[in-house]
């Protein structure tokens, strides 16, 4: 045993030199970025730009309309709106030329993404989810390779020079003190530099230069328009206010330093070189408000159709036709984006980089032999590590510190688009006992359920094992489920000894607000057992709803509270909705338990992308006569 620890602590300390090895030497560093550029200085401003050289901004025979996206954050989403509207009118869009979060709305679009598409894109959670969290934070707080990667994999055109649109993104060159414009190399490399925030996410290096966002100087890239030779430029603006006006805080008081220098520079340089700007008004959102993204997107289309009049006016007057033939650009481009939706969904992505990130869990057990459909309440820390590249997939998870339990599983992406191969192992020391298993499965995926099928040995005992997940909408009405079937495989166990979970969950709708969510757990494990069932039951007697042979329901009415404008704590943090809930547990086991209770629960975001929640319930067993609270934090980072 003594042995066995000592392997699983060397296991621990390798996972973290990695973590540390990796952070040291993770930068944003662009792979063929060794483009050369010609130093442009403006003739209205005596500033220099560093500009890549691309014959396509050279050999323009046209008058050129461009237009400048500016960031933001979460609020820049506005553009997209701006954009379907400018389509919808046939008003040509021969470059567009973004800065910070308007350089990725920029990339997408330009690379020939449907705007219908790029809709649906950024209206879910899928692209800030894509960020990671650095760990230490040496380099920066966010590791941002996953998105910029994902980027990438859903653009028709991967490389800027490629794009059927005239695309460049700006950033501002710290050795250098000078705007450095992209307009060559792949989008994964590029884009990055546009939104490199020093602390949140890291500096792009290369060739002696250090990349960062340009929005202090011009958060929308009005003048890098005009430089690049644009005849018209609409300016699209997303400018922040503070949800206060004290500044006695020294986060609050350079936040507002910071928000004051980024609009004076930036609309002094609209107001000399737009010829059209739509603003949003946005102030009042925060940065962090991905959540809100169809708002935005409604409200940047709104204040777009207004200024359509003025600007089809101006291209009249400057003799620049409307362009009908605009969207049949994206007529045969094959995006499948369901397929990469899925491939997220279940972690399938097979990333181009070496991808090493740590795991924490803590509020929830995480257990590769157990379901995650439903989770138990759990006050111990789990943490571990990820390892990716191509289609390899590793994953490490202990907890405590005796280091007396492992898990790992290792996953091979892609025998075919919709098949993996999954080896799992758990290796746990229980007070004078070893609790050992592991197994090899089939997986097949679809966006809507999950099959596998395949052998494990638990505990010597040799299972054929079968299941599947499945995940279902009919409007407001959201169905989800697990299940898993273990049947001996030895001579020494009978048939009727298969052991099985099943969970599910529904999720209604009621109105704006209100939504009724019934759960089933069915089983016949016991909390020994390494596939153990959940324990959704919250009444006293949680010990007898771990027992075999077992039905536990549980029906709860939720009511969920979203603020207007989204609250933030110390500029990182940020609280959406709060839940207040009522709920009635029962499990049956020879004879029927019952417990009513009531709770309440914020949803978290860290930075807009990391969610988090943290609440409590207290609830009366009528079984017991008596009364039980518990607060719960579900962390997992």
């Amino acid at each position: 045993m003594i042995y066995i620890k000592k392997q699983l602590l060397l296991v621990v300390i390798v996972i973290n030199l990695l973590f540390i090895i990796q952070s040291m030497m993770f930068q944003a560093i662009a792979g063929d970025n060794n483009w050369a550029y010609d130093i442009i200085e403006s003739k209205e401003t005596n500033e220099f730009f560093y500009i890549q050289k691309s014959n396509r901004f050279v050999n323009i025979n046209k008058q050129v309309v461009a237009v400048a996206l500016g960031g933001g954050g979460a609020r820049a989403l506005v553009n997209v709106g701006i954009l379907k509207a400018l389509e919808e009118e046939n008003i040509p869009v021969d470059l567009v030329v973004g800065s910070s979060m308007g350089a990725i709305v920029a990339v997408l679009y330009g690379s020939g993404m449907p705007i219908e598409d790029l809709e649906q894109l950024v209206t879910t959670d899928i692209l800030p989810s894509m960020f990671d969290l650095n760990f230490p934070f040496i380099r920066s707080v966010i590791d941002t390779r996953g998105v910029n990667f994902f980027m990438e994999k859903v653009s028709p055109s991967k490389r800027l020079e490629d794009f059927p649109i005239l695309t460049a993104l700006l950033s501002y060159d710290l050795a250098n003190g000078v705007k450095y414009v992209h307009t060559r190399g792949r989008i994964s490399s590029e884009v990055q530099g546009s939104y490199s925030i020093p602390l949140f996410f890291p500096i792009v290096s290369y060739n002696g230069l250090f990349l960062m966002d340009p929005g202090i100087l011009e958060l929308t890239p009005t003048q890098t328009a005009k430089i690049l030779g644009a005849d018209l430029v609409i300016s699209t603006t997303a400018f922040d206010e503070l949800p206060y006006n004290t500044y006695d805080l020294p986060i609050r008081a350079w936040t507002r330093f910071i928000n004051l220098q980024k609009e004076k520079n930036s609309q002094a340089i609209i107001d000399r070189f737009s010829d059209i700007t739509i603003n949003c008004d946005v102030g009042d959102y925060s940065f962090m408000d991905y959540h809100l993204a169809k708002d935005f997107i409604a409200l940047g289309y709104k204040e777009a159709k207004k200024q359509i009049p003025d600007i089809k006016h101006i291209l009249e007057k400057k003799k620049i036709p409307l362009d009908e033939q605009q969207k049949k650009i994206y007529v045969n481009q094959d995006l499948n984006l369901t397929k990469t939706f899925s491939d997220i969904k279940y972690q399938r992505l097979q990333y181009d980089f070496t991808r090493i990130k740590p795991l924490v869990y803590f509020g929830k057990e995480h257990s590769i032999f157990k379901q995650d459909l439903f989770r138990e309440e759990s006050a111990i820390l789990q943490y571990g590590m990820i390892f990716q590249r191509g289609s390899m997939d590793l994953r490490l998870l202990t907890r405590g510190k005796n280091f007396d339990y492992l898990e790992t599983q290792f996953k091979f992406i892609g025998l075919t688009p919709s098949l993996d191969l999954i080896g799992r192992l758990h290796f746990e020391e229980k007070e004078t006992r070893l609790r050992s298993g592991y197994g090899l499965d089939l997986k097949y995926y679809n966006l809507y359920y999950t099959i596998s099928f395949g052998w494990a040995e638990i505990n010597k005992n040799n299972y054929l094992h079968n299941g599947g997940t499945f995940d279902l909408n009919w409007g407001k009405i959201n169905l989800k489920g697990e299940g898993d079937l273990y049947t001996p495989s030895s001579g020494q166990q009978e048939v009727s000894d298969c052991q099985y979970v099943y969970s599910q969950f529904v999720n209604i709708g009621l109105g704006k607000n209100f939504a009724l969510q019934p759960k089933l757990v069915v089983s016949n494990t016991d909390k020994n057992d390494l596939f153990s069932h959940p324990i959704v039951y919250r009444g006293l007697e949680q010990e007898l709803a771990a027992q075999k042979n077992l039905v536990q329901t549980s029906l709860e009415l939720d009511y969920k509270y979203r603020f207007p404008y989204s609250l933030e704590f110390f500029q990182c943090i940020q609280l959406k909705d709060v839940s207040w809930y009522q709920f009635v547990d029962t499990y049956y086991h020879i004879e029927a338990s019952y417990a009513v209770g009531s709770g309440v629960a914020c949803d978290l975001n860290l930075l807009g992308i990391k969610p988090f929640s943290f609440g409590g319930y207290v609830v009366y067993d009528l079984g017991d006569t008596s009364w039980r609270g518990s607060l719960s934090l579900d962390l997992s980072f």
